[in-house]
């Protein structure tokens, strides 16, 4: 007698299992890094300080989407990564490369991260063609009363002709 259920694969397991406890600033950039790469939401998400977060985009990518920056914070980080990882491929991964890092302490528990960027990405959305974006990023980290270091705020930087990060955020959040 056929039953009403019919037996199948059991899922993969969760990407979750990527994630380190982030006590230092290097697990943290492994994990936001690696989050990317992966196309994680749970993960990226887990990356930001809510509340007080804050993203300031490149200006001159923000331009005339201004608006949609003025109040962008973990929320909207969450809407675009899950936009675009909505608009990959299953198996697809991104490549996030951070070079010239440049660490300023302000405090015991806070810091400066300065870094240039290179983000591939492999998305399907045929009306954003860059895949390659480039800039620098200037995070600023805390560490929690948890010990773990969060990203407080994010700033872009474009560093050349092309798309940066910001391009990215506006157009996945917007479509």
């Amino acid at each position: 007698m056929a039953g009403c259920f019919q037996l199948r694969e059991p899922e993969p397991a969760t990407v979750a299992s990527e994630w380190i406890q982030p006590t230092q600033v290097d697990i943290l950039l492994n994990n936001f890094t690696t989050a990317v790469r992966t196309l994680n939401v749970a993960n990226y998400e887990r990356c930001f300080r809510a509340p007080g977060y804050r993203f300031v985009p490149d200006p001159t990518s923000a331009g005339s989407s201004q608006a949609i920056f003025a109040n962008w914070s973990v929320p909207e980080e969450t809407t675009y990564f899950t936009s675009l990882r909505r608009r990959t491929a299953p198996g697809s991964s991104n490549s996030l490369l951070l070079t010239d890092r440049r660490d300023n302490p302000y405090s015991i528990d806070s810091v400066e991260v300065s870094a240039l960027y290179q983000l591939r990405i492999n998305q399907r959305d045929t009306a954003f063609r860059a895949s390659l974006l480039q800039g620098s990023l200037r995070l600023v980290l805390v560490r929690r009363r948890d010990n773990e270091w969060k990203i407080k705020e994010w700033r872009d930087q474009r560093t050349g002709t092309g798309a940066c990060w910001t391009d990215l955020k506006r157009y996945f959040f917007t479509h």
